[in-house]
Order: C-alpha cells, then sequence, then structure tokens
C-alpha cells in the first residue's frame, strides 16, 4: 500500500503559528507565517534531506540587529487521516553595528529554539 504525501502544514508553537503548503496553487509553495503575534513577509520553503526548512527575516532594525527564523518540520505520509508531527524553530539573532561587529561586545549571534508541533494532511487544491 503506497502512502501520500501530506502538502498541508497547520503549525503552533511558543510564539509561532504557520500555515505550509508544500505546493499550493500553481503547485508553488505557500507559507502563511507569524512570530510573537506579528506576520512575516517573504518566507520561503525548500525541501531537505532533513525534512521542510522554512526561512525567514522576522525582523530588521539597521545598527541594532536582525532576526532570522529558521523552522525545521518533518515530511509526512498519511494513509487517509491526517497525523500529527513535532518539529522545532530557530531564531536567530544576528546583533550588528554601523561600525561593523569589532564594535560588538560579547555573542554576535544569539539563539532562541523554540518547539512547535501541528496536524499534517492532504488537501486537494
Amino acid at each position: 500500500m503506497a502512502f501520500q504525501p501530506a502538502n498541508h502544514f497547520v503549525v503552533a508553537g511558543k510564539g509561532i503559528s504557520a500555515l505550509v503548503d508544500p505546493a499550493g496553487l500553481g503547485g508553488q509553495p505557500v507559507v502563511t507565517l507569524e512570530v510573537d503575534g506579528y506576520a512575516v513577509e517573504g518566507a520561503s520553503l525548500t525541501e531537505t534531506p532533513i525534512g521542510f526548512e522554512v526561512v525567514a527575516v522576522v525582523s530588521a532594525t539597521p545598527d541594532l540587529q536582525t532576526v532570522h527564523l529558521r523552522m525545521v518540520l518533518p515530511q509526512v505520509n498519511l494513509d487517509e487521516e491526517p497525523a500529527t508531527f513535532v518539529g522545532f524553530a530557530v531564531l536567530a539573532t544576528s546583533r550588528t553595528s554601523i561600525g561593523g561587529a569589532g564594535l560588538l561586545e560579547g555573542p554576535i549571534h544569539l539563539y532562541e529554539l523554540r518547539p512547535v508541533a501541528g496536524t499534517a494532511a492532504a488537501v486537494n487544491f
């Protein structure tokens, strides 16, 4: 019996919510993402050897910091019913200075790991 790959992921976690469709309308990936209550535009989706990776710039403040998100979700095969899954997201804060990294004391990059979980389903677009 062959299983059907999930093509619709509903994701929630600590301050993160997303809808991820690896092959949405027209076959193009569609990602709707919120981090800490703010909509994040321009998220990309890539299929990798470790699952689906969602990558986005969450915020950018010149001469202060840029916050990037990388979220990893598993590929899921389904019989007929939706399935639950777990994944993770990393919020990476890159501290910046108009004068260059040499003017910053301490770590230049800070990482926050956030668990995510959700439901994977097969839907017809």
